[in-house]
């Protein structure tokens, strides 16, 4: 039974990994088109070789790519995923699976699923929700859109891990968007605090004062903590953390990080909302998040 063409606009990091695996799992005909500022038309060798060791073709345009894919992956870079969407909209054929794994915005992507409806095809948001480099082609994908069945159905016998957010196109994009404001602030905090120890030089100690607590408890328990102690104590921690803007600064370093969190606690303590739940005693996370956006509607 054949299986249908594939087709990857972009070829990175994730395209090539998947388009990889696809080989290894008997996939022919892929196809791939790349206009970016290193590859494109006309191809190196050196280029043109490598994605042939990946089992898929170069084609000199995206018409022609879309002219012969059942299933187009826009796998770019997130500055030019808006506009290659809506270009590869123009050109699929009527019944084209369009899978967008570029990490743009959920109404971006409602954009170009709404352009590719309209050209009779299906949209996938997919959201790779781990790093390719570290999951390989078993990396989670978080995904919604009009064309999740087709796309569990082609798939998830390939061995991709899909876990289906629904219909609407966005939703996938809004929970990938949410995790890495705490992934991606995260890695930015750490790498504050630790450039800051080292000039310090007290790297060791402060990582071991950083990682002790957080491998000793479960990241759900932490963050549960985290929003229900907000409520009481943001007024109190962002002052503690204008002392640690001073001392940072005494280092050498722009605390951007730091700034930004003592904003964020203050943030928290405008709400006034710090009473009502010290009289309560005991309350849920989701008490104090409900709380928050009703107050701040």
């Amino acid at each position: 039974m054949s299986h249908p063409v594939i087709g990857f606009v972009g070829f990175g990091e994730a395209a090539q990994c998947f388009a990889r695996h696809f080989s290894g799992q008997g996939v022919a005909g892929m196809l791939v088109f790349c206009e970016g500022a290193t590859n494109r038309p006309p191809y190196s060798p050196a280029f043109r070789a490598s994605v042939a060791a990946h089992g898929a073709r170069l084609v000199d345009s995206l018409e022609a790519l879309a002219a012969a894919a059942d299933i187009i992956v826009s796998a770019v870079v997130v500055a030019t995923a808006a506009g290659v969407g809506q270009a590869i909209a123009a050109a699929a054929r009527p019944g084209a699976l369009v899978v967008d794994i570029n990490a743009a915005t959920p109404s971006a992507k409602r954009l170009v699923a709404e352009a590719v409806a309209a050209r009779g095809g299906q949209y996938v948001d997919a959201n790779l929700m781990g790093a390719v480099g570290l999951y390989g082609p078993a990396v989670p994908l978080y995904c919604s859109g009009s064309g999740m069945a087709r796309f569990i159905a082609t798939f998830a016998p390939l061995g991709l891990v899909i876990e289906d957010a629904g219909p609407e196109a966005g939703t996938a994009a809004a929970v990938k968007m949410l995790r890495s404001v705490v992934t991606k602030g995260i890695e930015a905090l750490v790498m504050e605090a630790l450039t800051a120890a080292s000039a310090a030089g007290v790297r060791q100690e402060a990582l071991r004062g950083i990682c002790g607590p957080m491998d000793a408890t479960s990241f759900s328990t932490f963050v549960d903590m985290c929003v229900r102690t907000d409520v009481l104590h943001a007024e109190r921690r962002a002052v503690e953390m204008d002392g640690v803007i001073e001392g940072l600064r005494e280092l050498g370093l722009d605390p951007v990080m730091t700034v930004a969190t003592a904003a964020r606690l203050r943030a928290s303590a405008a709400l006034g909302l710090r009473a009502e739940f010290a009289a309560r005693g005991a309350y849920t996370a989701d008490a104090v998040l409900d709380a928050y956006a009703a107050r701040m509607a």
